[in-house]
């Protein structure tokens, strides 16, 4: 099974049948599979070429530099760096929505850098000095706004495929109050003989807690989501082309829609091609993410529309810096 691409121009410059088919093909396969490829979105190949290029400069500066500004782990929003091994998606599955059985040594063997608003005055962005790498900060600021617009189109069209008023999920995601990550990411070269001892993997299976999340990845590959049609298997999720997004489903918008919309459970492994050699060094791997989330302050229990009485509300409620806060300090 490969996941559908899906034009987002069709919804943003469309007339209305093209919106709504676009909207009604989106909710299916996010509904189905949790997964989507999306063409269309607004960000040209020199935008996606350029935050590539920053994002190779970034893990190219030396440890001090990228230590001046790490993450202190905890459970508030990342700001800056995180070098391989902080974070660790394996708890964030065993601690979610599955309450999976995984050990608790297992490692991520991957590095990022995170940033939120340029707005968020509480959770303020950590970035190297101007000298360090001219220009990083104002191109990643720009690079955020755009995928911010790119999801917020994304979800207007949930919005309508569902046929919920105007603002059900938008107003709970707001620009002024925008509490949304873009990440870079390095998967350093692995041997596969350390891969194959069990206890590192490049991204453990698990799944995200925002609402929505906007990928670009480059050609190494990896990337697999779960295939729904068979237990315990997963769905390779290449890239056909560098201006290809990858959508998954969150947490949070599983929650605001009661299940209806499964989070996509995801993960980041050996490519099939390295897998078959059985042995040598898996080359590094570069991507490209914006978690799309709710404002901190926004109610991440069911959405009225989605609760009744054959299907009453699965989740609690709580606002969403509770609910993220709960969840990350099982990552670090």
């Amino acid at each position: 099974m490969a996941l559908a691409t899906l034009d987002l121009s069709a919804f943003t410059n469309g007339e209305h049948d093209k919106r709504a088919a676009f909207a009604a093909d989106l909710r299916r396969e996010l509904s189905r599979h949790g997964f989507v490829k999306i063409t269309g979105h607004g960000l040209s190949n020199g935008d996606i070429e350029d935050v590539f290029t920053w994002n190779k400069r970034f893990f190219k500066l030396g440890i001090g530099d990228k230590a001046a500004i790490a993450h202190p782990g905890g459970s508030d929003p990342q700001r800056g760096w995180s070098a391989v091994g902080k974070e660790n998606a394996a708890s964030l599955y065993r601690t979610g929505f599955l309450k999976a059985k995984t050990a608790n040594t297992l490692k991520d063997s991957r590095e990022h850098f995170d940033q939120g608003s340029a707005q968020d005055l509480n959770y303020p962005n950590r970035w190297p000095d101007e000298g360090v790498l001219p220009g990083f900060r104002e191109f990643m600021e720009n690079w955020y706004e755009k995928m911010e617009a790119a999801a917020g189109r994304l979800m207007e069209a949930l919005e309508e495929a569902f046929q919920l008023p105007p603002g059900s999920f938008l107003n709970k995601m707001t620009h002024e109050k925008n509490a949304s990550e873009a990440r870079l990411l390095h998967y350093p070269a692995i041997d596969m003989a350390e891969i194959k001892q069990g206890g590192v993997s490049r991204i453990w299976p698990h799944f995200d807690l925002g609402v929505i999340t906007l990928l670009f990845q480059d050609g190494v590959g990896g990337l697999e989501c779960e295939d729904r049609t068979r237990s315990d298997k997963f769905l390779g999720v290449g890239r056909n082309s560098q201006s290809e997004m990858v959508v998954n489903v969150s947490e949070t918008l599983q929650r605001w829609t009661n299940g209806s919309v499964p989070a996509g459970l995801h993960r980041v492994t050996v490519p099939k091609r390295f897998e078959e050699r059985g042995c040598g060094m898996v080359p590094e791997r570069f991507s490209v993410t914006y978690f799309c989330k709710a404002d901190r302050d926004a109610n991440v229990g069911a959405l009225p529309q989605f609760v009744s009485n054959e299907c009453p509300a699965k989740y609690e409620e709580m606002t969403a810096i509770e609910y993220h806060q709960s969840r990350l300090k099982s990552a670090y």
